[in-house]
């Protein structure tokens, strides 16, 4: 069964944004990376894909403005990427995603989910697609939009 999605938050970009409306107001950028995450998940449209995990790679930064985070230790002055990650792995055990876009599509959305987040790259690779190359992947940039 496809998933249904929402309408997407957010529109694709072919650049890499800067707003400097958002730094003269007194907010720096700050852009939270996580490289290298491997999972194992559901993920194919293939017949032989059904059914059986495979191992993915995926790469992600979210920009961010926020003001610079005061010395005392208030986990909300930063984007948690230890909560992106949560969400992540609560997604791909839910059901078989059938496209690696679909994947970087809920990967944006999670990293929307805080308000502060104004750009996402998300690149997946699925490390196991071809006997004769190291990976198959796809990258999307995603812009807030509201």
């Amino acid at each position: 069964m496809l998933n249904v999605r929402k309408e997407p938050r957010f529109t694709s970009v072919d650049f890499d944004f800067e707003d400097s409306t958002l730094a003269t107001m007194g907010q720096s950028k700050w852009t939270v990376m996580i490289k290298d995450l491997l999972v194992s998940c559901r993920i194919g449209a293939y017949p032989h894909e059904y059914n059986r995990s495979q191992q993915v790679m995926i790469n992600l930064k979210c920009d961010y403005y926020a003001p610079v985070p005061t010395p005392q230790v208030e986990m909300n002055q930063v984007l948690c990427y230890d909560q992106i990650v949560q969400s992540i792995y609560t997604f791909i055990k839910k059901d078989h995603v059938y496209f690696m876009e679909t994947l970087a599509e809920e990967i944006a959305n999670i990293c929307f989910a805080d308000q502060r987040v104004q750009t996402a790259r998300v690149a997946i690779e699925k490390l196991e697609a071809l006997p004769d190359a190291k990976s198959v992947g796809i990258e999307i940039v995603r812009l807030r939009k509201d």
